[in-house]
């Protein structure tokens, strides 16, 4: 049986699962279906048409595929007599297809920073689309989440948290993070790298809160604040001039005022400045730095960091962060240009801050075996991560969820599968997948099927 004509239809989950409902438990066929596609994360959330596909069996979605449309496609996915035949199209057309039940791999998206970049897992935003894939093709993440939203992550299709990795450039100042804090986000690090080139001993760093011993030089924190302000607003000022500067050789080379560049690049204009005037930069930035509190940070080590407390990722440091799909911060000082905003808000910032730096804790403990350790990285009001680690043949089931799961591979080698489907994904380090709601009730596990240990962290919302 084939449904060979495109159904336009206003909701995709509801008609697929209309035509689930009527099908015999024998029945093999085809749904072919063109809706309009919101694209709620761009300005003015204009729409485009989407095409999708998918097979109908036994009862169950058991693949589908989305696109977006043309009358081309249209017309050659209707003349398809079955799955089979779909997947040979969709192969040629290096589109991808999933089945709905089984892990979902993720495909990143790297964003520019002016101190290096971000690597998205599942970035939903108008600077960028992170992807799903097949190991054949890719599309975007909320293009497959839009099919069949509340099958997939229970309707939370517009608030998926955000996995990321943040790679900051291994060069002093250059690749240090704005100094920021933020009032709602919440978010957490892993290091999993530090780079030797600038830390030699392996011991990296961050800033965060405020140093202790340039508290105890005043009498109260509110004296400490105010003699911060003075110095961030005295390299403020002196920071807006050399960006004046920078700016008017952007302009020269046809460079956006706005537009991230080099570290290179910014090193060979810096040579054209007066010496005094990097030389006053230098001092100032020394100043101002000296109120910043610092904390080590090594290979593994996992952070959290609290909301209203100022921090700032340091050169080389790699990690994994986890974080509430929410854009905001307040931005307190930074040692380039901001291409984001035009003013720092560190008087907003300071009324707020949180001087102290976030005491080392042991990861609680929510499950052990000779084979599997599983700690909890963070509890936050919207989701928690797990950290993972699985020895030889270890193997973790994780609890049945209300929406979806995020899985991320740190070291070795880790399979993803469930008891109801024989697909199984495997990841290496960095590598991440998409836990669906579906899969997600049919006993998903972890498991580690090398002769090393591996470590996963697990995101899960609440």
């Amino acid at each position: 049986m084939t449904m060979n004509q495109c159904i336009p239809v206003a909701n995709p989950e509801s008609y697929l699962l209309d035509a689930v409902s009527k099908l015999h438990p024998d029945d093999n066929c085809l749904a072919i279906i063109r809706y309009q596609f919101e694209q709620y994360y761009l300005t003015g959330s204009p729409k485009i048409p989407l095409l999708a596909v998918a097979e109908l069996t036994g009862g169950n979605i058991a693949n589908i595929s989305v696109m977006d449309w043309s009358a081309v496609r249209e017309q050659e996915l209707t003349g398809q007599c079955d799955w089979q035949g779909v997947s040979f199209w969709l192969n040629e057309n290096e589109i991808p297809s999933f089945n709905p039940g089984a892990a979902i791999a993720l495909e990143t998206v790297s964003i520019a920073k002016p101190w290096g970049q971000e690597i998205w897992y599942t970035g939903i935003e108008e600077r960028g689309l992170s992807k799903v894939t097949d190991g054949q093709g890719a599309i975007p993440l909320p293009w497959l989440l839009s099919i069949m939203p509340n099958a997939l992550c229970n309707s939370m299709h517009r608030k998926i948290n955000l996995l990321k990795i943040l790679d900051p450039l291994p060069e002093k100042m250059f690749g240090d993070l704005y100094f920021e804090q933020h009032e709602k986000k919440q978010e957490v690090y892993v290091v999993t790298s530090v780079d030797e080139s600038c830390w030699p001993n392996g011991l990296g760093g961050i800033c965060i809160g405020l140093n202790p011993s340039k508290r105890r030089e005043y009498k109260n924190d509110t004296d400490c604040k105010a003699a911060f302000a003075q110095s961030i607003a005295a390299y403020e000022t002196i920071r807006r001039k050399i960006d004046l500067v920078i700016d008017g050789f952007r302009h020269e080379a046809g460079i956006a005022l706005c537009a991230p560049v080099s570290s290179d690049q910014l090193k060979q204009w810096l040579k054209l400045l007066p010496p005094e005037l990097i030389a006053q930069e230098h001092l100032l930035r020394e100043a101002m730095d000296s109120f910043k509190g610092l904390k080590n940070l090594v290979v593994g080590d996992v952070l959290k960091v609290p909301c209203y407390t100022p921090h700032s990722l340091l050169h080389g440091v790699r990690t994994i962060e986890f974080q509430t799909p929410v854009y905001e911060r307040q931005i307190i000082s930074f040692a380039q240009k901001v291409l984001t905003q035009d003013k720092w808000d560190t008087h907003s910032a300071l009324s707020t801050m949180n001087l102290d730096i976030p005491e080392d804790r042991l990861l609680p403990l929510i499950y052990e075996s000779d084979e599997v350790l599983v700690e909890e990285v963070v509890s936050f009001d919207d989701f928690y991560v797990w950290r993972v680690t699985l020895e030889k043949g270890g193997c973790h089931y994780l609890p049945e969820m209300a929406s979806y799961a995020l899985v991320i591979c740190v070291s070795g080698i880790c399979t993803i599968g469930n008891d109801c489907e024989p697909l199984e994904t495997g990841l290496l380090p960095e590598q991440s997948a998409f836990i669906t709601r579906v899969g997600a009730r049919n006993k998903t596990f972890i498991s580690n099927k090398s002769d090393k240990k591996s470590i996963v962290l697990v995101s899960l919302p609440k």
